[in-house]
């Protein structure tokens, strides 16, 4: 019978976490006073938030009379229900990679995205680092590598932007939240506030090209038509398109409508540095007890 000791037991292993106790209380000291150096490193960050509901509701039904010219109101682009963009395709557009982008150019913000490191509060300015942008000639200096390109791409702003920026849409109040975070706060508050005006103007336009083609349209259509019925109806869906082309001018929060402003964060968001101390301690800790109990069972062992 085969009466060999077993490699190691639990008697073994308090044994040894005995014996390397201080050595373990050492390694994760290091650790902690490492973790405490590095948090008070990182910046500060702060965020803002806020709420909108869509602000295009959807107009009443043109009738059965309309109904029989289907297919000619679907030539001119318009929904002969009235029914306009739900609050979830709302949300798909604002967070479209292509309108993030041409909100990120038409802001000028794309230093601010791709190399603020830090903010000074007190000259109310960003920190760049300076290994990417140098702030005296206004220009990029970073290194980069294939397909990036020295002026920071669409894709790439998009991408970092994204880091700090979140959507999500709560189905019971149908609501869209949209969340930013910074070095400033007031960029931060700055940023949801003009990308909110900036998406009603963006969808003001679209719709007001749409509006404009659709009526022109109906008016060459109104002119070719024989049958009464069929003027009466085309001037019924053009009178519909004179209602949205003198909404979409005058309206000012034409697309989303604020139900929560965006606020000044009183207080950081992040980094969380007790957190982050605690986690890199226990880290420390199971990396000393791991690291000390192999040495000693391939001690053991040769």
């Amino acid at each position: 019978m085969d009466n060999k000791m077993p490699l190691f037991s639990t008697r073994l292993l308090i044994e040894w976490l005995l014996k390397d106790f201080w050595k373990i209380s050492a390694i994760t000291t290091v650790f902690a006073v490492a973790s405490v150096i590095y948090v008070l490193g990182l910046p500060n960050t702060y965020g803002s938030r806020t709420k909108v509901s869509s602000n295009l509701t959807d107009t009443k039904s043109m009738g059965g009379a309309l109904s029989s010219l289907g297919g000619l109101a679907s030539l001119a682009g318009i929904s002969l229900g009235g029914g306009t963009l739900s609050p979830e395709v709302l949300k798909e557009t604002i967070s479209a990679n292509s309108f993030l982008a041409a909100f990120i150019r038409h802001k000028g913000i794309e230093k601010e995205i791709i190399a603020a490191e830090d903010f000074n509060p007190d000259k109310n300015e960003f920190i760049y680092d300076d290994k990417l942008y140098d702030v005296n000639s206004n220009l990029w200096i970073r290194d980069y590598k294939y397909p990036q390109t020295l002026v920071p791409s669409d894709a790439e702003l998009v991408e970092k932007f994204k880091e700090s920026l979140s959507f999500s849409y709560e189905r019971k109040t149908k609501l869209i939240v949209i969340s930013f975070t910074s070095f400033s706060p007031q960029f931060s508050q700055t940023v949801i506030q003009d990308m909110v005006a900036y998406f009603n103007v963006y969808m003001r336009n679209r719709d007001m090209i749409d509006f404009e083609s659709s009526v022109k349209y109906l008016k060459s259509e109104l002119n070719k038509a024989t049958y009464s019925e069929v003027k009466y109806a085309l001037q019924q869906i053009m009178e519909e398109q004179y209602k949205k082309l003198a909404l979409a001018k005058t309206r000012e929060e034409y697309a989303l409508r604020f139900i929560e402003s965006p606020m000044i964060a009183a207080k950081k968001s992040g980094p969380k540095r007790a957190v982050i101390c605690i986690g890199i301690t226990l880290l420390g800790l199971l990396f000393s007890i791991i690291s000390l109990f192999s040495y000693r069972i391939m001690k053991k062992q040769y």
